[in-house]
């Protein structure tokens, strides 16, 4: 089945006009969907916001770093460009980066003037690049570097991740009867996966997955437990919890279910995870420790077939629950 796969092109703007230009063709000529700024205008939070709800919506982010820094955001005092890269690698977005090389930038400045060269921020710039080339990325000599390493670095990150992509309805329909359903597990950093809930005095911290049928048919009976807690709970407990999410049902064309793992008050240093409360109601809900970081499996276990999942789970500093898919476990 063919995917199409969404890409979210991040750099400056007025200076690297040609260079996104490059982009959008390579993306295009692959068969895939460009995404970026010229949609919107990042000039304030509220349009960070809408931008880190299009990094979320795509299959992959792609960094095009030239000699500017960009606009500034007020309230961290970073570009946008780097709150865009610092976003997606801290929802794990597949993503790679590409940087202009000294001779493409001097080239650069031979045709357009000292303008494409930071002049402000110039620390800022050489910190952020540092912290670009310093992490996966390739050079580019020429502006035909980018159409190449496009192309090339969306294929590499197709084969090697697991990506969603858009499909057309049509061929859906015609590859679902031949395909066994399939369970998937996702979270990211989103607000959509991480709830905290103001109350009269204190918050409390939910954090969440999402399960969703990735194959054909349906995913009947299913249910979910939490196992293999390491460092373990405090108190003797089952070697596999079920979770409070009663039995559901998963077509493929349903969509992702979201399932409560585990909630945090910011006043007890102490979290559970949401399963029924040992004891009844007169059970104490909240079971373990604050301790850093644990590990543990997610089970999710259906008639047709199973799957489980590695998290991390810790406690920031603000007392919220932080989640974090590590692998699968089968």
């Amino acid at each position: 089945m063919d995917k199409k796969y969404q890409v979210f092109i991040s750099s400056t703007f007025t200076d690297m006009k040609d260079e996104r230009q490059a982009a959008v063709m390579a993306i295009l000529d692959a068969g895939h969907i460009p995404a970026g700024m010229e949609l919107f205008a990042a000039a304030d939070q509220k349009q960070m916001n809408i931008i880190e709800k299009w990094i979320d919506q795509s299959d992959i982010f792609m960094l095009i770093l030239g000699g500017r820094y960009g606009s500034i955001d007020p309230d961290s005092r970073k570009s946008y460009i780097q709150l865009e890269y610092e976003y997606a690698v801290k929802t794990q977005k597949p993503f790679f980066a590409l940087y202009l090389t000294d001779t493409a930038l001097d080239e650069k400045v031979s045709r357009q003037g000292r303008s494409v060269i930071e002049q402000d921020d110039s620390k800022a710039y050489k910190q952020f690049r540092t912290l670009v080339t310093s992490n996966m990325c390739a050079p580019v000599d020429h502006i035909k570097d980018i159409f190449i390493q496009a192309r090339k670095s969306i294929e590499v990150l197709a084969k090697e991740r697991e990506l969603d992509g858009w499909v057309r309805a049509s061929s859906v329909t015609k590859a679902v009867p031949h395909s066994a359903p399939s369970i998937e597990m996702f979270t990211d950093a989103s607000d959509r996966y991480h709830v905290n809930e103001p109350h009269t005095e204190h918050n409390l911290s939910t954090v969440k997955i999402g399960i969703r049928n990735a194959g054909g048919g349906t995913l009947s009976n299913c249910k979910v437990y939490v196992e293999r807690v390491e460092p373990p709970p405090n108190l003797p407990t089952a070697p596999r919890i079920l979770l409070d999410t009663g039995v559901f049902q998963l077509r493929h064309d349903d969509p992702e279910r979201l399932v409560e793992i585990a909630a945090h008050w910011d006043h007890i240093a102490m979290f559970r995870f949401c399963a029924p409360l040992p004891g009844g109601a007169f059970g104490n809900p909240f079971n373990l420790n604050d301790c850093g970081t644990r590990t543990f499996t997610v089970r999710v276990i259906a008639t047709e077939c199973e799957r489980a999942a590695q998290f991390e789970l810790e406690t920031d500093e603000s007392k919220r629950l932080r989640l974090k898919f590590l692998r699968y476990a089968d």
